[in-house]
C-alpha cells in the first residue's frame, strides 16, 4: 500500500494530538476530495466521435470541443462549448461562450451566459435564454458547403484515426 499524501496525514496527526476533532477531520478530508475531483475536470477536452455527458446536478469545469459526435448538456459546464458536425442535446447551463456548426441540435430550455453562435444548424425545441448575443448563419449555400466538407473531408479523416484513452 502506498503513502498518504501530505495533506490526509497531516489531518490524522492533527487529530491523534487532539488538536481537531473528528468531525472537523471529516470536513477538512471531505473538502481536499472535493477540490482533487474539481481539478481533474477542469482543462480544455476534446471529443472526436464520442459522446461527451454532463448529467443533471453535474459541474464540468473547462472548455469542451466535440467533433463528429453528442454533446448531451443536462448539467452545468463552467467554460466554453465547441460542437462541428455533431448533435447537441440541451436542457442545461453553460457558463461561457457556445459555438455549433454543422450541428443537429435538440434544445429543451435551459441558459448561457455568454454568446450562441450557430453555422449551418437544425434545431427544434424551446432555445434556451442566452445573456449575450445570438448569431446564427444558415443558409442554402453555407448548408451546401458544409455538407461537402463533412462528407468529403471529416469523415474520410476521422475514419482513419483511432482512438484510445
Amino acid at each position: 500500500m502506498g503513502e498518504l499524501p501530505n495533506d490526509l496525514l497531516a489531518i490524522l496527526q492533527a487529530l491523534a494530538r487532539k488538536e481537531i476533532t473528528v468531525d472537523e477531520a471529516e470536513q477538512l478530508i471531505e473538502a481536499i476530495m472535493d477540490k482533487r475531483t474539481e481539478e481533474r475536470r477542469k482543462g480544455s477536452k476534446s471529443y472526436i466521435g464520442r459522446d461527451f455527458i454532463i448529467n443533471p446536478g453535474e459541474e464540468y469545469f473547462g472548455k469542451v470541443e466535440v467533433v463528429n459526435g453528442k454533446a448531451i448538456i443536462n448539467g452545468r459546464l463552467i467554460g466554453d462549448l465547441e460542437v462541428v458536425f455533431g448533435e447537441l442535446i440541451f436542457s442545461g447551463e453553460v457558463a461561457g461562450n457556445v459555438e455549433l456548426v454543422g450541428t443537429n441540435i435538440v434544445w429543451n430550455g435551459g441558459h448561457i451566459a455568454g454568446n450562441l453562435e450557430m453555422v449551418g444548424c437544425s434545431y427544434k425545441g424551446a432555445k434556451p435564454i442566452v445573456d449575450g448575443k445570438v448569431n446564427e448563419v444558415n443558409n442554402f449555400f453555407i448548408n451546401g458547403v458544409l455538407g461537402i466538407v463533412r462528407n468529403l473531408v471529416v469523415k474520410h479523416f476521422l475514419s482513419g484515426i483511432k482512438i484510445e484513452e
